[in-house]
């Protein structure tokens, strides 16, 4: 590229709609490459976020051992546990189930440690290129369709700031910070304006540009779901 087009002050910008920003972008000489750029820092940002807070809340969790060490004695209060205790098999039996809960309850709660975590620094900006590039194809295509006159490589270009609100996910661990279901609204408003903003759209054409990829990917899942279904009655005949 001959040169920057994204900062750190266009991207804010892109995050409160402003048009210069989007625009600016749009005229680079490589959006693409700005684009991956931007989505892949934010992948990592995002997921150092993540584990920060993660291991926050690990560190000041009890240890899972402390809690089981409480929990058995309140079994044992139970009025069965005098039959289960004066049966040898029926207390192995128990022990194994008990045990084998606790092994698999971090995994069941969604709980793991900074080790675990950490390898979402990879995972994440994967995930978020994969996501951006599919909705980006299929939004550039219903936008040609729609009479859009943008080229594919400012669509995904431009398409990379709506990714943006994610990074306050990565922030959830702040007390009193409530995010909630904005950052995908917020998300969806970018997502337009991006699409607005490059194919030179109507506001109604952008609205169905912007919303037709995700009814195309809830009807592909939908698909899925009764493959599956279908296939697991003639599995169970």
């Amino acid at each position: 590229m001959g040169h920057r087009t994204l900062s750190l002050g266009r991207v804010f910008r892109a995050l409160f709609l402003d048009s210069e920003a989007f625009e600016e972008l749009r005229e680079d000489d490589n959006p693409f490459v700005e684009g991956l750029f931007l989505v892949v820092i934010l992948g990592v940002v995002t997921a150092v976020l993540s584990w920060i807070g993660q291991t926050v809340a690990w560190a000041s969790t009890p240890r899972l051992s402390a809690i089981k060490e409480l929990v058995l004695p309140a079994l044992q209060d139970q009025s069965w546990w005098a039959k289960v205790a004066t049966d040898p098999q029926a207390l192995a039996a128990f022990q194994r189930i008990y045990d084998t809960v606790w092994q698999l309850f971090p995994w069941w709660a969604g709980a793991s440690g900074p080790a675990t975590t950490a390898l979402n620094i990879l995972i994440w900006p994967i995930g978020l290129m994969a996501s951006w590039l599919l909705y980006g194809l299929v939004a550039h295509l219903f936008a040609s369709l729609l009479g859009g006159r943008g080229t594919l490589n400012q669509t995904l270009g431009v398409m990379a700031l709506a990714y943006m609100p994610l990074v306050f996910r990565g922030l959830g661990f702040i007390p009193f910070l409530v995010i909630g279901g904005v950052t995908d609204t917020w998300q969806l408003l970018l997502r337009y304006k991006a699409l607005r903003t490059v194919h030179h759209l109507s506001w109604r054409r952008a609205f169905w540009a912007t919303l037709l990829p995700l009814a195309v990917y809830l009807l592909f899942w939908l698909l899925v779901g009764g493959a599956v279904a279908l296939l697991a009655a003639f599995a169970g005949r």
